[in-house]
């Protein structure tokens, strides 16, 4: 039996999402894959230049413990040309870090705590275009460990492990 209830989100968004019963372990996982993939239609619409497994890990780990603002290991890809002593003071007045700057001024790496908020405004500046990070729980010193997504092998169908 099939019931459908729409869900309604502050935002104005509305989703249409079939409440089935008594489905099979293919249909669930159907479901399953339908919904996720809706949730990452909203990633993509809200922090569009964002990697969706940031964006989920720090939904998760806020869910988890609302108190206590993650820290992350945030990589930044910016536009050539931007200006690095610009960026590494204004990365310092908003984190207290001074990023680690790679690949000619287009890659800024820094440890510091990441909130939605914050994510939001970096991943909506005009000289970003993309935003990654891992989770480390503390002040580390790590290198970088993201590559653009445009100068990933992976994304090439024909590269070989």
């Amino acid at each position: 039996m099939e019931e459908y209830v729409t869900v309604h989100y502050d935002s104005g968004i509305s989703l249409l999402m079939c409440k089935v019963t008594n489905m099979s372990e293919s249909q669930e996982i159907k479901e399953i894959k339908r919904v996720y993939a809706g949730l990452e239609t909203l990633y993509h619409t809200y922090f569009p230049k964002s990697d969706p497994s940031l964006i989920h890990d720090l939904l998760w780990r806020l869910k988890k413990n609302p108190n206590i603002t993650p820290i992350y290991m945030v990589e930044v890809f910016t536009k050539t040309g931007v200006n690095t002593e610009a960026a590494k003071k204004y990365i310092f007045e908003k984190t207290g870090m001074v990023p680690a700057i790679y690949d000619k001024g287009t890659h800024y790496v820094t440890n510091h705590k990441l909130s939605f908020g914050m994510l939001k405004e970096i991943s909506d500046s005009d000289d970003v275009l993309e935003v990654a990070g891992d989770y480390t729980g503390n002040i580390t010193a790590r290198g970088s460990s993201h590559v653009h997504s445009d100068d990933c092998p992976l994304r090439n169908p024909d590269y070989a492990y």
